[in-house]
């Protein structure tokens, strides 16, 4: 998922620093498969770079999208454990690895930008305007649940978070002006309307 964008942005960070750094930013990232599909890995030299023009519509787009991702993340590490269901498994594992590169790609869209890294964690502003996210009561309850009470539980909130995944990426497509974020908003869009149908056939069937 996404594979393009997390190329693209690591190229922008590539761009910005030049000469012998460019070595350092060699490498793959991960794209997530379509459900059913395994995750692959996209070559960034692969990708053009774009243009780096940005807007608040954009940087709020990010900051916000890296601590909505890194939730996911810890959803996916305690489904790792406790999920009962092979495809709530398969799909957790699947948003685990792909949101943990996209992350990185956020933060260095960021940096590329001169923009501090966003936290992990959401605070203030942005916690108030964030969509889709697990309250700390709802996490903690995932935590005690085991079994098919927790697949019910984890796709319930999965889906929820898509949404607001889904939400936020309409605002930065509507007034954001960023080429990398747009895609990468775009391919939100696309990618988690598709894995929320995928969510949804799940729930039907535990």
């Amino acid at each position: 998922m996404l594979g393009a964008i997390i190329a693209s942005a690591v190229i922008a960070l590539g761009a910005c620093s030049g000469g012998d750094d460019d070595a350092k930013d060699s490498g793959v990232s991960v794209r997530a498969g379509a459900p059913g599909e395994p995750n692959k890995k996209i070559d960034k030299s692969d990708v053009p770079s774009d243009e780096k023009s940005f807007n608040d519509a954009d940087k709020e787009f990010v900051e916000m999208m890296v601590p909505h991702h890194q939730q996911a993340v810890e959803m996916a590490a305690l489904a790792k454990k406790y999920a009962k269901d092979e495809r709530v498994g398969e799909f957790a594992a699947r948003i685990g690895d792909a949101q943990r590169g996209e992350i990185d790609a956020m933060q260095a869209w960021l940096e590329a930008r001169d923009l501090p890294k966003a936290p992990l964690k959401a605070t203030g502003h942005h916690a108030m305007h964030m969509q889709g996210m697990l309250t700390d009561a709802d996490f903690a309850k995932l935590g005690t649940l085991r079994g098919k009470a927790f697949d019910r539980f984890y796709v319930k909130k999965m889906i929820g978070h898509h949404e607001g995944a889904l939400a936020m990426a309409d605002t930065a497509l509507n007034e954001g002006t960023d080429a990398v974020n747009r895609t990468f908003a775009a391919d939100v869009a696309t990618t988690q309307t598709v894995e929320i149908s995928r969510l949804k056939d799940i729930l039907k069937r535990l």
